[in-house]
């Protein structure tokens, strides 16, 4: 539900006079940005009856945005009722959606402190009617009597005897006010007054629906003319021409109708035009994603809807182009000059422990190229200090020399030397050390 409607009141209490009546008024705002037609209804509690309350003015009016009027209940609460406190309320809700946009007002209350009596007569005639009373009434009893029928019977108080049944002239519909004041069809008695049923309105004699009459549609005398139908209080075309559909009330032609394109309600966005029934875009535009796109340069949709260019691409005559000096490999843009994986062309991937260097795949830094791997000369077993030198069984590569790891192949009194890794006698390879030999 939305707030359409904020309704306030002077006092939430109504105060009755002698005869109990009263009256209330309600300010009624239309505090959305749209015109709406108001229907005003009364929400009596469970104590309280719906005849006691009367909307004084139209039931339903037209407020534009922003815009108050006034509605007036009257109260008139019937001779006998018992003392206590009566409450009300009142519902405003847009005629066209009563369900979703509508509000009700503060709860009204109505003290009762003392059954309610009808007005008091003026003292003479008072007098003299009780006089005709009593000789109205010895003379109905004695006919009354004389002819075998019954007097008039003595009516509750808030009642009148018509035709010799007690009725209340406040709410019964075939004596409404006066005894024989019938009220006509589709109407209620409502305080004394005859007054169309709930979602009718009184035009000339007749309650109508001003929502369907086509003679008052919307409001009375409202005549709708040929070929339109009074629906919602709105009159609306029910035929068109040929070639034309009836859409919301209107005939278009749905091959061109922006609002209506193919068929009722389908409307075309503010960039389209509806041709032949269907929503295009202007000119050599295509329509992707509901926007309308130049394929030939648009890089979210190169030549075709939804085919994107990828990092480092732009979208020209519908093929996506690298940018900068970079060739296009498979789906991305690649420097054939630093691209360890499109070294040189495309798919032309370095080795371990290259790198792309103007376009070829080299070794890193300390490393040396030997049969087609990078190696490094001064610890490589197979590369030992230039390509293709083994070291043998029992020597490792060392600083790029090969050097002795085991003392095993020494002849008899011989030492591997520290100082030259190689067999020597003790004094031999004392020698060399002193000499500040390094090893070979």
């Amino acid at each position: 539900m939305s707030r359409a409607f904020a309704i306030t009141t002077p006092a939430p209490t109504v105060s009755l006079d002698p005869s109990g009546r009263g009256e209330v008024s309600f300010t009624v705002s239309n505090v959305t940005s749209a015109a709406m037609r108001a229907r005003a209804s009364l929400q009596p509690s469970d104590s309280m009856t719906l005849a006691w309350l009367s909307l004084r003015g139209p039931v339903v009016r037209d407020m534009a945005a922003g815009s108050t009027e006034v509605f007036i209940v009257d109260l008139q609460v019937p001779p006998g009722t018992p003392p206590g406190r009566y409450t009300f309320r009142l519902v405003v809700a847009d005629n066209d959606v009563p369900d979703e946009r509508f509000a009700e007002s503060p709860t009204i209350s109505v003290a009762v402190s003392a059954p309610a009596v009808a007005p008091a007569r003026a003292f003479p005639w008072w007098l003299i009617l009780i006089g005709v009373g009593i000789l109205g009434g010895g003379v109905a009893a004695f006919f009354a009597l004389r002819d075998g029928e019954p007097p008039p019977p003595e009516c509750p108080a808030g009642q009148t005897s018509c035709e010799g049944e007690c009725v209340d002239l406040q709410a019964d519909a075939r004596n409404c006010g006066r005894c024989g004041g019938t009220c006509g069809a589709d109407q209620l008695c409502q305080a004394g007054v005859c007054q169309c049923t709930q979602g009718l309105a009184l035009c000339g004699e007749a309650c109508v629906s001003l929502q369907s009459s086509d003679e008052n549609c919307g409001r009375c005398g409202n005549a709708c003319g040929e070929d339109f139908d009074c629906r919602e209080g709105q009159c609306v075309r029910t035929g068109c021409a040929g070639g034309q559909t009836l859409c919301g009330g209107e005939c278009v032609d749905t091959e061109t109708d922006g609002e209506h394109c193919g068929e009722c309600g389908r409307a075309c966005g503010s960039d389209l035009l509806c041709r032949n029934g269907r929503c295009l875009c202007p000119g050599t535009l295509s329509l992707c994603s509901g926007q309308c796109v130049d394929t030939r340069t648009d890089e979210q949709h190169c030549g075709l809807c939804n085919k994107r260019c990828g990092p480092n691409q732009l979208c020209r005559n519908g093929l996506c182009q690298c940018t900068g000096g970079l060739t296009a490999c498979a789906s991305e843009c690649a420097d054939l000059r630093t691209d360890a994986r499109n070294c040189g062309t495309c798919g032309k991937r370095c080795g371990t422990n290259q790198i792309c260097q103007g376009g070829s795949c080299q070794c890193t830094q300390g490393l040396t190229l030997c049969g087609g791997r990078c190696v490094n000369l001064q610890s490589s077993d197979t590369n030992c200090g230039r390509c293709g030198t083994s070291c043998g069984t029992g020597f490792d590569c060392r600083n790029g020399q090969c050097v002795r790891t085991s003392t095993s192949e020494c002849r008899t009194g011989q030492i591997l030397c520290p100082c030259t890794q190689t067999c020597l006698s003790p004094s031999l390879c004392q020698r060399r050390c002193d000499e500040g030999r390094l090893p070979l």
